[in-house]
């Protein structure tokens, strides 16, 4: 969620999930507060009947609310208080930026695979020194093992647990 909002996760409260008798977790819960006044929340599952390996978000403002499901990965959801929009991809209100990931013409389902070639090739470029925004960095690593200590921590105790920003 960092890396799609820009803001930065402050305190979460985290619960694990374990399936009747499995020792390991195999999934987990987690409410947060982000920096900007937000709150958002996350199940992770490698249990779900029914999913595909799913990942799904939604971000909800004060002005709008966003979702995306990987599992329908050709259009992204946007409701306002006064209608609710579904934006296909390919759209002209696409950035430059979004569009040059948009490697397949509209109507040609795009998925999974082109985004880990997109992904692929932009750390190729990088290599090669053409800077690429969106790659994660050694920093962006550190984050996530923060904010993946933390939910363990929470889930242990069973308390809100703070993340410096």
């Amino acid at each position: 969620m960092e890396f799609v909002t820009g803001h930065r996760i402050t305190r979460l409260a985290a619960r694990m999930i374990r399936s009747a008798g499995r020792t390991t977790e195999d999934g987990a819960t987690v409410l947060f507060d982000t920096d900007r006044g937000a709150s958002g929340s996350l199940v992770v599952s490698q249990i779900s009947p029914g999913r595909k390996n799913r990942l799904w978000f939604s971000l909800d403002g004060e002005h709008a609310s966003y979702s995306f499901d990987q599992e329908a990965p050709e259009h992204l959801w946007i409701g306002t208080a006064t209608q609710n929009l579904i934006l296909p991809r390919g759209a002209d209100a696409q950035s430059e930026q979004a569009q040059r990931y948009s490697v397949l013409p509209p109507g040609h389902p795009q998925g999974y695979q082109d985004c880990f070639d997109a992904f692929v090739a932009d750390t190729y470029a990088a290599v090669r020194g053409d800077r690429r925004d969106g790659l994660p960095t050694f920093v962006d690593g550190l984050r996530a093992a923060a904010i993946s200590d933390a939910v363990i921590r929470s889930a242990a105790t069973e308390n809100w647990e703070e993340i410096a920003a």
